[in-house]
């Protein structure tokens, strides 16, 4: 039984290790997004999902937005480019979403 329970144990935790950097980004992303862009831009109102810009385009939206006032922690910038990016590519190929 403590064998299993050891087992058990080791496995959560390399489960843990093996979550890829780009995962947890996106879903730091996605909370900023749902945050912060969301209380302008919502599925009737401005939608993003269907947007098919390069990540640099987003870059300079997310800039732009950033300077008409949305508050986004800069530390955070990276994590919502990423996700918005990978939303982008999840529009264009519905095999991803």
């Amino acid at each position: 039984m403590r064998t299993c329970k050891l087992w058990l144990m080791l496995c959560l935790a390399l489960s843990w290790i093996t979550v890829s950097p780009p995962v947890i980004a996106a879903e730091g992303g996605a909370q900023i997004f749902g945050e912060i862009c969301t209380q302008c831009h919502t599925a009737k109102r401005q939608p993003l999902g269907k947007l098919k810009l390069t990540k640099e385009q987003w870059k300079e939206a997310i800039e732009r937005m950033v300077a008409y006032g949305a508050e986004v922690p800069k530390a955070k910038l990276p994590d919502l480019l990423d996700y918005l990016v990978g939303m982008n590519a999840a529009a264009a190929d519905p095999a991803k979403k």
